[in-house]
C-alpha cells in the first residue's frame, strides 16, 4: 500500500496535495491501494472523499517528530507500506525514523540537504543546478529528475492551447492562497488603465484565497472573469493567449499548453525556478514580488504589452514549451513507486 503524508492550508501551498494526488490517481491504475495521511481540515476537503484518508490528531502534535508515532501505527499491519511525503518541513531527521517502519519517498524542489530515503523526485527543468551525482554517490535509492516526471493531471495529457495572432484573453493565478493579496493588486491596476480595456481578464482564486469576495466586487462591470475551485484548468488554459503566474505548479500546466506565460516569485523556493523556465526564453521572468512589489506589477503589464504587440516572440515561446513536457510525469512516478 502507498500512503501520502501532506497538507494544504494558509502556509502551505495547494500545490504539494494536487501534485500527491494527481500521482495517487495514477497509482491506483496499477492496482494499489492509497491513502493520505493529513493533519489539516482543508486538506481533507481538497482529498473530496476520492481517497481514504487518516487525519492527524493536531492538537496532540507540536512538531513533526511527535506525529511520528502516529503514522507508526496507521501502517503497523502493512509489511510493504510505502510513504510519500510531500510538505518542505520534514527534514532528514524525520526522514530517517519514518524510514525505520517504512520505505520512503520524497520530493526535493530544493536540494536542502541529504535524504536518507528510498526515492527523491526532482521534476524541476533547473534540477542539473544541483549536484545530485556528488550528494548521493554511495547511496541506493532511486533518483527521479527532470521533466520527464512532471506531474500534470489527466487532462493536460493530449491538450493545448489554441494560437492566436491578437491577444485577447489573460489569465492571472497565484496559487491557492496568495496570503500577499497579489490578484487583487493587479486586478485594481487594471480597472485603473483603459489600456487593458482592450483584454479580457481571467482570474483564478485558489480555494484558500481569502480575499475572493473583493476580487468578484472589483470585477463588476469589467471585462475580467473570476473563477473559484477550477476543475478544468486545461479547458480555460486551452483559451488563453498569455498566463501571469506566480511560480508554482500552474507554469507547467502553462508549459504544457503552450500558453506564453509572465511569472514571478513570492517565496524562497520558487527563486530557482527562474533558471528553469526563465534561463531558458522558455517564460518571462518579472522578479520577486517582495523585493519591490509595485516595480514587479509595474514589470509584469510591461511584458503583457511587449508580448501583445510580439507575435513572433509568443510563437517562439510556444515552441520551446511543446519541447519540455509530454504529460506523462505522472504515470512514470507512480510505476517507479509501485515497483519500488
Amino acid at each position: 500500500m502507498v500512503y501520502i503524508r501532506t497538507d494544504a492550508n494558509n502556509l502551505v501551498a495547494t500545490g504539494h496535495i494536487m501534485r500527491c494526488i494527481t500521482i495517487a490517481k495514477k497509482i491506483k491504475t496499477f492496482n494499489e491501494e492509497v491513502v493520505f495521511i493529513v493533519k489539516d481540515d482543508d486538506t481533507v476537503k481538497m482529498i473530496g472523499g476520492k481517497f481514504k484518508y487518516y487525519c492527524l490528531p493536531s492538537h496532540e502534535i507540536t512538531d513533526i517528530y511527535n506525529e511520528i508515532p502516529f503514522i507508526r501505527e496507521i501502517v503497523a499491519n502493512d509489511k510493504n507500506a510505502k510513504i510519500l511525503l510531500d510538505l518542505y518541513i520534514f527534514d532528514a531527521t524525520y526522514m530517517s525514523l519514518i524510514k525505520s517502519f517504512s520505505k520512503v519517498i520524497t520530493f526535493d524542489d530544493i536540494f536542502k540537504e541529504f535524504f536518507p530515503v528510498d526515492m527523491i523526485i526532482n521534476y524541476n527543468p533547473h534540477y542539473y543546478i544541483y549536484d545530485y551525482q556528488t550528494r548521493y554517490h554511495n547511496w541506493a535509492g532511486k533518483l527521479l529528475l527532470g521533466e520527464s516526471y512532471v506531474p500534470l493531471r489527466e487532462m493536460f495529457e493530449n491538450a493545448c492551447s489554441d494560437e492566436n495572432e491578437k491577444v485577447k484573453n489573460i489569465m492571472i493565478i497565484c496559487g491557492g492562497g496568495d496570503s500577499n493579496h497579489i490578484l487583487h493588486k493587479i486586478e485594481k491596476r487594471i480597472c485603473e488603465d483603459e489600456l487593458y480595456q482592450n483584454y479580457t481578464f481571467h482570474i483564478i482564486a485558489g480555494f484558500l484565497n481569502s480575499a475572493y469576495d473583493k476580487l468578484v466586487e472589483i470585477a463588476k462591470d469589467k471585462r475580467i472573469n473570476i473563477y473559484r475551485n477550477v476543475y478544468d484548468m486545461a479547458a480555460i488554459l486551452k483559451k488563453m493567449d498569455i498566463v501571469i503566474s506566480a511560480a508554482g505548479t500552474v507554469l507547467f500546466e502553462c508549459c504544457k499548453m503552450q500558453v506564453p506565460t509572465i511569472f514571478f516569485c513570492v517565496a524562497d523556493n520558487q527563486k530557482d525556478v527562474v533558471k528553469g523556465f526563465g534561463a531558458k526564453d522558455v517564460m518571462i521572468y518579472a522578479g520577486d514580488i517582495r523585493d519591490d512589489e509595485q516595480q514587479i506589477i509595474n514589470n509584469i503589464f510591461e511584458n503583457i504589452e511587449f508580448l501583445a504587440h510580439n507575435y513572433e516572440i509568443r510563437k517562439k515561446m510556444r515552441k520551446l514549451m511543446g519541447n519540455m513536457i509530454d504529460g506523462k510525469g505522472a504515470e512514470r512516478i507512480a510505476n517507479a513507486i509501485v515497483t519500488l
